[in-house]
């Protein structure tokens, strides 16, 4: 039987206590390694969050007392499930899915090809009650090829309002989990995955460390390797490359479009489209 290690902080709500098994206090110290940057031991919920100044964000849909509910400590009948030692962004318990050990962004929880595979076909169904697929390239990227059930995630502040105006609930304790990619899963979709989580941590700052979203993960190598193995599993099975001569203009539009995104804040318009829908 591992010893229980019970953390409490005054910024906390008082309400939340949360207890969890090590096996000695240096794990105790590791626990927040899918927190995207924000290491458990340092983190400040009081420190200024740089993305929450370029999402306009309506907080009152919130109820501000309430903190979504973490799941429970797996049991030792569960554990054949389970095949990571990292724990999930709330601390609560481990990733359901199989993770990399080594992957280009040790910081964040990465799966395979076919980890992603073996999700939409149902091998988690027991586990898992709703995943989303979340495609961070740009729309003609996405409107190109793309992976079953994706959702096109360019419009990053659709994307936060959808997310977090009515979180999705778990449904008799199964998870939800988020996955993210891009062409190579190096630049954008990582950042993406980074700013959904830091939003999360601001929204939830008064009953840290609880999330509304606390497994996710990214695709290692992105679209272009999902597309290499598993053709088959994309619609229209094909492959848009953003570096497309086709299609320069629109690149720089939307590279432009999402270091600013002052275009969804005016009046302006473009010939290019943008908007996509989210269907959760």
């Amino acid at each position: 039987m591992l010893p229980i290690y019970t953390f409490q902080t005054d910024k906390m709500n008082k309400n939340i206590k949360k207890s969890f098994q090590f096996d000695s206090p240096e794990s105790f110290a590791y626990i927040d390694q899918n927190s995207c940057g924000s290491n458990f031991s340092d983190h400040s919920i009081d420190s200024q969050d740089t993305f929450s100044d370029e999402l306009s964000f309506d907080y009152d849909k919130l109820d501000s007392d309430f903190c979504p509910k973490s799941p429970k400590l797996i049991t030792q009948s569960e554990q054949k499930f389970y095949s990571n030692d990292r724990l999930i962004g709330d601390m609560s318990t481990y990733h359901t899915l199989p993770t990399l050990s080594k992957s280009k962004h040790q910081d964040l929880a990465s799966i395979d090809a076919k980890t992603l595979v073996d999700l939409i076909n149902g091998k988690f169904d027991e586990l898992i009650a709703k995943y989303l697929i979340l495609d961070a390239r740009y729309p003609y990227e996405y409107n190109g090829g793309h992976i079953i059930n994706a959702q096109s995630s360019f419009e990053k502040e659709m994307l936060v309002k959808k997310l977090f105006n009515e979180p999705i609930a778990c449904d008799k304790g199964k998870r939800v989990v988020l996955i993210f990619h891009c062409e190579f899963s190096i630049e954008r979709g990582p950042k993406l995955m980074r700013d959904i989580r830091e939003m999360d941590r601001l929204i939830n700052k008064h009953c840290y460390p609880n999330l509304y979203y606390p497994e996710i993960y990214l695709l290692e190598g992105g679209y272009k390797s999902f597309y290499e193995n598993y053709q088959q599993m994309c619609e229209p099975k094909s492959y848009m490359p953003m570096l497309n001569d086709s299609y320069r203009n629109e690149m720089k539009y939307f590279r432009r479009k999402s270091k600013t995104w002052e275009e969804t804040k005016t009046n302006s318009k473009s010939k290019f489209t943008t908007r996509t829908k989210l269907s959760f």
